[in-house]
């Protein structure tokens, strides 16, 4: 949004304004004669109009300061096509701040407080260290001279505007952005993404040889290996990370494991910026909305091989301690049994562990509840003792009576995510929610504009601009929570779209037990006595079998 003052067509009616006499710069001229003065012009697009360009406003300057005989040019100081944002990226600018420090202008010319910096913070900051070091600021547009003791209120007013506008213009970049996003337009940072490269249509290319070690890291993890036991492995076998070195985290590990690009997906605005100013960056947990544009590009692992990645990953981190007398109270991992960490007993609620007995030179697998071999009868009374064979034989079972019944659940999923997006429209109350909020700012940036041009004192200006931002903060509260709710009927859609989808894909029954296929599909075996199990699958079907 454009907030700058659009070309009068006629003259207001004439003001005349009484700037009092500065005897201080009256004294300093006396002693140093002529001012040495000097100008700063920014432009920061390449279609500005002839008036306001770059060339234009250095020439303008130039015969303006040359043309007076009371001033002396020092220099016509520029910055072209960067950010007004903050001033650190701006050379000339800098310069032109370290000339005043060093004695060398007098007197600063310029075309407006937006041009000189869009930053409150850095407004304020330059202007009063400029004014200590005897250099006089003059704002043409707005017709503010720092020299004059009383102008500081009107500059501060004037850069909250010119603060609003940059606050803005960022908006309309990010808006831009989101269109983009929607459109399925991202960006693809192939400097850190091991596997793709930049092709010749600009879309991302596989690279063979870094795709192999994607796919042997896939591998790897579904073979048992944790994190730190694949960096390790890479590292003994000569195998360089992205940026050529043979050191491999585990998070870098853990990054590419959950790395929807590898499946051919991309899901945008992960994080976002806080600060305008500061550039600083966070984490999105749901302050803004993300993008997620499925078969984005050639995926180099299968879809169902990544999702059956991130099954595991939330099996392995929802583990809890299997014993209270643990010294750490964490989850001893072991992701060779598929069942480890999700069975758990009906009495007390803790977990079953597996474990071997040896009698009489014969072995027999068995899982046992660790609150009874922790504590014994005194917290769990009635949990039985299991063999692996049985607990195997009961999750076959359900599975099978599930896909006996595929068609009535096909149903049922269909009927729910019906229901989910028969909900009020998420997505157009986001929208005119965000139109809202955008036309509440514009009035803010409207009541400081005309308060300063109407002399209005601060506190009347900010009364009016509290009354706007209490507004906004309502319908942000709105958006907030709209936002929320479309996260969550996503999730839901998602989640049921994709158990429609394996159950979909199961070519016939199980004849045999199989830690991958219970893996993908079993989240929950409750034991609830020695004949009897409640089983859940894809965390929604629960069923009861027989032991």
């Amino acid at each position: 949004m454009n907030v700058g003052y659009a070309q009068a067509t006629t003259l207001p009616p004439m003001e005349v304004i009484v700037l009092p006499a500065n005897k201080d710069l009256v004294k300093k001229k006396a002693q140093k004669g002529r001012l040495r003065v000097a100008a700063y012009c920014r432009v920061s697009t390449d279609d500005e109009e002839q008036l306001t360009s770059y060339e234009a406003q250095i020439g303008y300057y130039t015969d303006k300061i040359q043309g007076n005989p009371e001033w002396q040019l020092v220099e016509v100081f520029a910055d072209e096509g960067t950010s007004g944002v903050m001033t650190k990226k701006r050379d000339e600018f800098n310069r032109m701040i370290e000339m005043c420090r060093e004695g060398k202008i007098d007197r600063i010319l310029t075309k407006s407080i937006s041009r000189f910096a869009r930053n409150l913070v850095d407004s304020i900051k330059y202007i009063r260290e400029l004014k200590s070091l005897g250099v006089s600021v003059y704002f043409e547009k707005e017709n503010i001279d720092t020299g004059q003791m009383t102008s500081e209120m009107m500059i501060a007013l004037y850069s909250v505007f010119a603060q609003a506008e940059s606050e803005s213009h960022s908006n309309n970049v990010k808006l831009g952005k989101r269109f983009g996003y929607k459109l399925g337009r991202v960006p693809m940072m192939y400097n850190n993404l091991l596997g793709y490269r930049k092709g010749i249509d600009s879309q991302p290319e596989i690279v063979p040889e870094e795709a192999e070690i994607i796919k042997l890291i896939f591998k790897k993890f579904l073979d048992g290996y944790s994190y730190s036991g694949i960096a390790k492995y890479l590292k003994e076998q000569g195998i360089k990370t992205k940026k050529g070195k043979d050191d491999w985290s585990p998070s870098v590990i853990n990054n590419i494991l959950t790395n929807e690009k590898y499946k051919g997906d991309v899901l945008v605005q992960k994080t976002y910026v806080v600060d305008l100013f500061t550039k600083k960056s966070a984490r999105n947990t749901g302050e803004l909305p993300m993008y997620y544009i499925k078969n984005h590009h050639i995926p180099i692992i299968e879809p169902a091989v990544f999702d059956m990645v991130q099954v595991e990953i939330a099996r392995r981190n929802s583990l809890q301690a299997t014993s209270d007398k643990s010294i750490s109270h964490k989850s001893k991992f072991s992701s060779k049994y598929a069942l480890t960490g999700i069975v758990v007993c009906g009495d007390c609620g803790g977990k079953y562990r597996r474990t071997t007995w040896s009698r009489n030179g014969n072995k027999r697998v068995v899982w046992r509840c660790i609150s009874r071999l922790d504590y014994g009868t005194k917290y769990c009374t009635k949990s039985p003792t299991i063999e692996e064979e049985k607990i195997h034989n009961a999750v076959v079972s359900a599975m099978n009576t599930m896909l006996d019944n595929t068609d009535k659940i096909k149903s049922l999923i269909k009927g729910s995510i019906a229901e989910i997006l028969q909900a009020p429209d998420s997505d157009r109350q986001i929208i005119d929610l965000t139109e809202s909020i955008r036309q509440k700012n514009n009035e803010i940036v409207e009541i400081i504009k005309v308060g300063v041009e109407n002399r209005d004192d601060r506190a009347t200006i900010s009364e009016k601009c509290k009354v706007k931002h209490d507004e906004v903060s309502k319908l942000q509260e709105m958006l907030n929570s709209a936002t929320a709710r479309q996260q969550m009927e996503n999730s839901q859609t998602g989640h049921l779209r994709e158990i429609y989808d394996t159950i979909s894909q199961i070519p016939g029954k199980f004849t045999e037990y199989n830690d991958e296929i219970a893996r993908q599909m079993v989240n929950k075996v409750k034991i609830l006595s020695d004949e009897k199990a409640e089983i859940t699958l894809f965390n929604t079907v629960k069923l009861v079998v027989n032991l």
